[in-house]
């Protein structure tokens, strides 16, 4: 039981009258200052709690909360059947609404599917087509560079044997002009040689003719 000065209080009034009120189905009539007093464990209400219950009452007539009668018997069950049948509606067609939704979902995905693979294979076919042409064109390089190698060999070899013909066409030359050399003085000799036996014989030439003289 709660203290007298506790009766007060709006909030401890309010809360037993929202009890009350659940408890009477959302009568809002049947919450009143005696059934809260009593609540409250007060022999009867006052006029502080009447004044705190009509405080309450007026915040839920703002809320929407009116007064409500008992309905006549048989009304409860007439209204979950037209609930439970208005409520099967709305599923049907909710359901149905859903499974369009999903059937046009699932031919726009197939679609979209359908596009990407035919996307996704003309790129493997342009990225195997790619690796070809490199896996080609690898090929090629490495054929010129051996190309290249080759042909630096040979030109090695070419002016390998060039060097070779021009030293061997300068010592021919050392021994042409050495042979050169040699038949010059050879014919100098020569020349001398005939010079000094043309002078022997005009000596004996020239003796023999005195001689004659000095005979006669």
């Amino acid at each position: 039981m709660l203290k007298k000065e506790d009766w007060k209080t709006q909030p401890v009034v309010d809360a037993i009258a929202n009890r009350l009120l659940r408890e009477a189905g959302g009568d809002l009539h049947q919450v009143h200052g005696n059934a809260v007093a009593t609540a409250l464990g007060m022999p009867k209400g006052n006029q502080s709690i009447y004044a705190k219950v009509n405080d309450w009452k007026k915040r839920m007539e703002a809320q929407g909360i009116q007064h409500v009668r008992r309905a006549p018997a048989g009304l409860r069950e007439e209204l979950e059947e037209r609930l439970r049948a208005g409520v099967e509606d709305m599923v049907r067609v909710a359901l149905e609404l859903t499974g369009k939704t999903i059937d046009g979902e699932r031919q726009r995905s197939d679609q979209t599917e359908t596009a990407l693979c035919e996307k996704i294979a003309l790129l493997e076919g342009e990225l195997d087509h790619e690796r070809e042409a490199r896996v080609q064109a690898g090929g090629k390089a490495e054929t010129m560079a051996q190309d290249l190698v080759e042909l630096a060999r040979k030109a090695a070899a070419e002016k390998a044997r060039a060097d070779l013909a021009e030293a061997r066409l300068d010592e021919i030359r050392i021994q042409h002009d050495a042979l050169l050399g040699r038949l010059g003085m050879a014919s100098v000799r020569s020349e001398r040689a005939q010079g000094t036996h043309a002078c022997k014989e005009d000596e004996e030439c020239s003796i023999d003719m005195s001689r004659y003289d000095y005979e006669e």
